[in-house]
């Protein structure tokens, strides 16, 4: 196969992002806040435009088998992971006056997976919606989910609203412990 087979063009990802509806702009921006999460320097908003700056400049080439969501999540955590290795390697002002630079990435990655853990704990009842969180958090898409699962479309739209409903009731504000 060649490269124009594999991978999008610049233009075919042009035409992907500006068809972006508000629920996929939704989707990503929560994508960035997550892997910018222990950043200190920098935001959510620098993640994603460094990211579709990279997309856009043809410096990551975008297969043409990954998903928006899924390629633009990978595209941001390895943007993050870069930027912490430079975060590491670049002391601070207040570092060379005495105090270290802190990476909480480690007691992040505790947390997410402390919350992931309740998070399935809470969905142990719904097997469907158990397994759509796990598709969520694998980044599958629907149609593979849905193959999986065993589930038609109605099927897989309840599943994931029962799914909603269930871990907003069990984790509204303040859910953090």
């Amino acid at each position: 196969m060649s490269d124009e087979r594999e991978h999008l063009s610049v233009e075919e990802v042009g035409r992907l992002l500006s068809r972006l509806r508000q629920p996929d702009l939704l989707r990503i921006a929560a994508l960035a806040d997550t892997w910018v999460r222990g950043l200190r320097r920098r935001d959510a908003s620098d993640l994603l435009n460094e990211a579709l700056a990279r997309i856009l400049s043809g410096d990551r080439p975008w297969p043409a088998e990954i998903s928006l969501h899924a390629f633009l999540s990978q595209v941001m955590r390895s943007i993050a992971s870069q930027w912490r290795h430079e975060d590491a390697r670049e002391p601070l002002a207040l570092d060379q006056v005495g105090e270290f630079l802190e990476l909480p990435a480690a007691e992040d990655d505790l947390d997410f997976a402390n919350l992931a853990q309740r998070m399935r704990e809470a969905l142990l009842n719904d097997e469907p919606a158990l397994g759509i969180f796990h598709h969520i958090l694998s980044q599958t898409s629907r149609r593979d989910a849905c193959l999986q699962l065993g589930l038609d479309a109605t099927g897989y739209d309840t599943a994931r609203r029962r799914m909603t409903r269930t871990l907003r009731r069990q984790f509204r504000p303040g859910w953090i412990k």
